[in-house]
């Protein structure tokens, strides 16, 4: 890869990013989080679940596979059981100049610091040297080295969202890129209509108001709420989401639509959502309070705040929808 990875807030659109310059394809991180349609909310807990999760972007995978579909370009996607296999696919794509985007829990690493696992965190493999693999991480990592061995059980890490070894690749385009500024605003589009007819109550608007129903009785729900609701909001918080649940980057991202389009209202709704990404960095305040106290007033609180908030996206995302 020539020049300095690009190092960003977020695994996939970082590692997207740095696949798509590869190909002469430069977008900044929030446009790429925005054209792949990012933005949602999902709270989750399966009875397997010891912690709810609470998450402000689509699941993973998709903002993968959306943006090489709005931009028009080939992806090329791999699986497979075989740790041996999944080792001479990377090394041939990597031995042929390409950059690999891989799907693993960083928990397996060697230089990680995680005190928690995740199977479905994205990075580029930008290169190897002999055994060791170069990755690019969001900040503050940036470009570190992993032995072949942390990464073969990184690859086959299992748990929620998990994938088989996972890798990716993007071919050049054939021809010119698409309009981006008709892109953004289909990608707007989509991005509201999910937003506002979510399929199950656990997303979107409806998803919110489930959660903040549920928060004040997390102190008494949780087997563990100390340790629980101070991950939780270190995850919402600092997780990746470049602050306040990914509605920072959103805020970018319409900033950028505004001088693409030269529609003013992009503009304005971008101020809205940093706004409303200051409320969620709240949010995930109260949590982590919460936890460190083991009070109940600030779930409480947290509760109204993101009720309210759910009422402010929807307003928002019905705004977004008529400007797109």
């Amino acid at each position: 890869m020539n020049g300095q990875p690009y190092v960003g807030h977020h695994c996939e659109s970082t590692s997207l990013v740095n696949l798509l310059r590869q190909r002469g394809v430069d977008l900044s991180e929030p446009l790429v989080f925005g054209l792949g349609s990012g933005l949602s909310f999902t709270y989750w807990r399966s009875k397997q679940m010891p912690t709810p999760f609470i998450g402000g972007r689509v699941k993973p995978d998709r903002l993968t596979a959306q943006i090489t579909r709005t931009l028009g370009l080939r992806l090329t996607v791999r699986e497979t059981s075989s740790e041996k296999r999944a080792r001479e696919q990377l090394l041939q794509d990597l031995d042929s100049g390409t950059v690999v985007g891989l799907k693993l829990d960083r928990y397996e690493l060697d230089y990680s610091t995680d005190d928690y696992r995740f199977a479905a965190h994205y990075v580029a493999c930008v290169g190897h040297d002999g055994d060791r693999f170069a990755l690019v991480e969001t900040r503050p990592l940036g470009l570190r080295w992993a032995s072949g061995e942390s990464l073969a059980r990184a690859r086959s890490a299992r748990g929620p969202m998990s994938s088989r070894n996972l890798s990716f690749t993007i071919a050049p385009p054939d021809g010119p890129l698409p309009d981006l500024a008709e892109a953004a605003r289909r990608a707007i589009r989509t991005t509201a209509e999910t937003f506002l007819n979510p399929p199950i109550a656990n997303l979107g608007f409806k998803g919110m108001h489930k959660a903040a129903d549920l928060m004040p009785g997390w102190i008494d729900d949780l087997a563990s709420p100390r340790e629980a609701l101070v991950e939780m909001a270190t995850i919402m918080e600092e997780g990746g989401t470049g602050g306040g649940l990914f509605r920072t980057m959103w805020a970018d991202f319409l900033a950028e639509t505004a001088d693409l389009t030269g529609t003013a209202a992009f503009s304005d709704l971008s101020d809205a959502y940093r706004l409303v990404s200051g409320n969620w960095t709240r949010v995930a305040q109260l949590l982590h309070e919460a936890g460190t106290t083991s009070e109940r007033a600030p779930l409480e609180q947290a509760s109204k705040l993101v009720h309210a908030l759910a009422q402010e996206e929807r307003r928002l995302m019905r705004r977004l929808s008529d400007a797109a």
